[in-house]
């Protein structure tokens, strides 16, 4: 293993000991800035954030994007919706020192750099999906996806992409990668959550594919099911809903502490 503070074999192979979640309140696991702000020793952290195109205004949200990773400690940070050409991000992104960044046209996945140094293959599927995988002691292997999933408005352009990340799940299970996806999926779980319990004729009919796969194959949502309109990732006038995601594979799903959702904008504002 090359000389960093993470050391991904002895994670795999002792996890660190989990966040007593059950004595955390939803609110508190969910949304409390200060819920893991030190991160346990030998642990990672994945986000997905939606930066709502770069094209306005692009340093001061990538300013935004810096003073976020930095506070919470990101380790892989998915960005999607950024309207740009990856040399334009990888121009914006040189403010962001102390992490490498892979791009596609309009999706980024940032890594900090002592994981950076594991990377060996970098993926660009389309301009929706990419992956980098990272290799480390012990033949162990992490592939992280980011996708950008396109609105109902485009349905052929939608349904080309959810199949194509179908695919590209199916083949890290089958090559034994330990993988996580996250992105805007521009589609809300708890809608499909009780019909694939109790309509399974219906939950496996197109336009819930994505899903049903992921339940299907014991992907794990990072957010527990929740039907509150205040858990959401995407606010607009009087909408609330909850389009951005990290699913994790049976291999990482083991590993979950905590997850939470951030307010980017107030935590900034904290700082």
């Amino acid at each position: 293993m090359t000389d960093n503070n993470f050391n991904y074999d002895s994670f795999v192979q002792n996890p660190s000991i989990p966040v007593d979640i059950e004595n955390l309140s939803l609110h508190d696991s969910l949304f409390s800035s200060n819920s893991l702000s030190s991160p346990p020793f030998n642990s990672f952290i994945i986000s997905s954030f939606n930066i709502n195109g770069l094209n306005m205004h692009p340093h001061n949200k990538i300013e935004l994007l810096n003073n976020f990773f930095s506070l919470k400690q990101i380790s892989f940070g998915g960005v999607v919706d950024t309207h740009l050409h990856p040399k334009q991000m990888h121009f914006l992104a040189k403010r962001l020192s102390n992490y490498t960044i892979f791009s596609s046209a309009g999706i980024s996945l940032f890594i900090e750099n002592s994981l950076a140094s594991h990377v060996h293959t970098y993926t660009s599927f389309s301009s929706r999906l990419l992956s980098v995988d990272l290799y480390f002691k012990g033949n162990v292997k992490l592939r992280i996806f980011v996708i950008y999933i396109p609105p109902t408005s485009d349905q052929a352009l939608r349904n080309d992409t959810i199949d194509l990340l179908i695919q590209a799940l199916s083949d890290a299970k089958r090559l034994g990668f330990h993988h996580a996806v996250c992105g805007d999926f521009n589609m809300q779980f708890h809608h499909f959550y009780p019909i694939f319990f109790n309509q399974p004729q219906i939950a496996s009919k197109r336009i819930h594919c994505l899903f049903n796969f992921l339940l299907s194959n014991s992907y794990v949502d990072h957010i527990p099911v929740n039907f509150s309109v205040s858990l959401g990732t995407f606010h607009r006038t009087d909408i609330v809903s909850r389009i951005d995601y990290v699913w994790l594979c049976p291999l990482l799903k083991q590993f979950l502490l905590t997850s939470v959702i951030f307010d980017v904008h107030s935590l900034v504002k904290s700082i």
